[in-house]
């Protein structure tokens, strides 16, 4: 039996479970609806002239996927702030989404303290807090969201709730069906290709984590299309993994990167290189993706290629996203690490809280 199939060593290693909480995704998806409703209740439905939402790691990227949708489809910009600094062009015709999952992201609390005096119109994303307590005393309207999970394995619940979100303001078109059928995709994709349950032999997950192990790795994507997919794999790599992984987006990479990739002559050859392309690239762009795919594996770096599935641009984000976290996931069994421990992030936050 191969290692990444054995039950005990699954048990042994992730003793938070974040297996389960990759496999429940679907479930997240379908609950964001009623965790979104009452907030949205509160919310007039005025159309806003930006959608800024503020928040940093897992609690940021489902601000990622949805400017990614706004991009292609939307009626307004929407903008992602990470920062404790917000940008000046913030406006009070503008609607703002505070999204910390702890509720006590010194960044988003630093950018709240900012923003609450100009008078937009804003909602809270939270599992409770300091950014909760804040909501209550000024009556911000709320999502709170299942408490007790890494934020990063609540992407689910945080992205399907601002989706309805996004919806109810005419941000995006037709958020609650569109977000059960890519439930339903990543449900079936998760039983029948990803789960620990499916054996090695046929399962794409473990077998990119095992091709993947012991290089460093470059993910791409369309900046329009899949950079957002590229930036959760990357978290999920970092985090769950343990493993070094960075993001370049298309087509801005061929400008400039590629000339980079001569030396240091000793690290090159060690390179993995995934290329994460979506069926509605521009043709320029994958024609771009074809030639970087043969460019990179003449420098004798690793390349794989994903494509993402879907009819829906929604259903694509979220079928790639779910795939990544379950390469994440073996990822971590293969390195032997515990895929729900930040050592490196809780010593962070240590040292800043002195």
């Amino acid at each position: 039996m191969k290692r990444l199939d054995w039950a005990a060593r699954i048990k042994r290693l992730d003793p938070g479970g974040m297996g389960a909480r990759i496999e429940g995704l679907a479930d997240q998806i379908r609950s964001g609806k009623g965790i979104a409703a009452e907030a949205i209740r509160r919310i007039e439905p005025l159309k806003p002239r930006a959608f800024v939402i503020l928040g940093m790691g897992g609690s940021a990227i489902a601000g990622d996927m949805l400017r990614s949708l706004a991009d292609r489809e939307g009626t307004v910009p929407v903008h992602v702030v990470r920062h404790y600094e917000p940008p000046c062009w913030i406006a009070p015709e503008d609607f703002l989404v505070f999204s910390s999952y702890s509720g006590g992201t010194e960044e988003t609390l630093a950018a709240y303290r900012a923003l609450w005096g100009l008078g937009c119109r804003s909602a809270v994303l939270t599992s409770g807090g300091v950014l909760a307590d804040r909501a209550r005393e000024r009556q911000l309207p709320t999502a709170i969201l299942p408490p007790d999970f890494p934020p990063r394995a609540a992407l689910g619940y945080s992205f399907s709730a601002l989706a309805h979100i996004a919806h109810h303001l005419g941000v995006i078109a037709d958020a609650g069906r569109r977000l059960e059928e890519a439930a339903q995709f990543v449900e079936k994709k998760a039983a029948t290709a990803f789960s620990p349950d499916v054996v090695e032999s046929r399962n794409p997950a473990k077998r990119l984590a095992i091709r993947l192990g012991g290089r460093p790795i470059l993910l791409v994507g369309n900046q329009r299309t899949a950079e957002a997919v590229a930036w959760r794999w990357k978290g999920q790599f970092n985090e769950n993994s343990k493993h070094l992984a960075w993001v370049s987006a298309l087509p801005e990479m061929n400008h400039n990167e590629l000339d980079g990739f001569l030396n240091p002559r000793g690290i090159i050859g060690r390179l993995a290189a995934v290329l994460i392309r979506d069926p509605g690239d521009h043709p320029r762009i994958a024609r771009r993706f074809d030639w970087l795919t043969a460019y990179l594996r003449k420098r004798a770096i690793h390349v794989e290629t994903v494509m993402l599935e879907g009819d829906d641009p929604m259903t694509r984000l979220l079928g790639g996203i779910t795939l990544g976290d379950f390469v994440s996931f073996y990822l971590a069994l293969r390195n032997g690490a515990d895929p729900s421990a930040l050592p490196g992030v809780t010593a962070l936050k240590r040292a800043l809280a002195k």
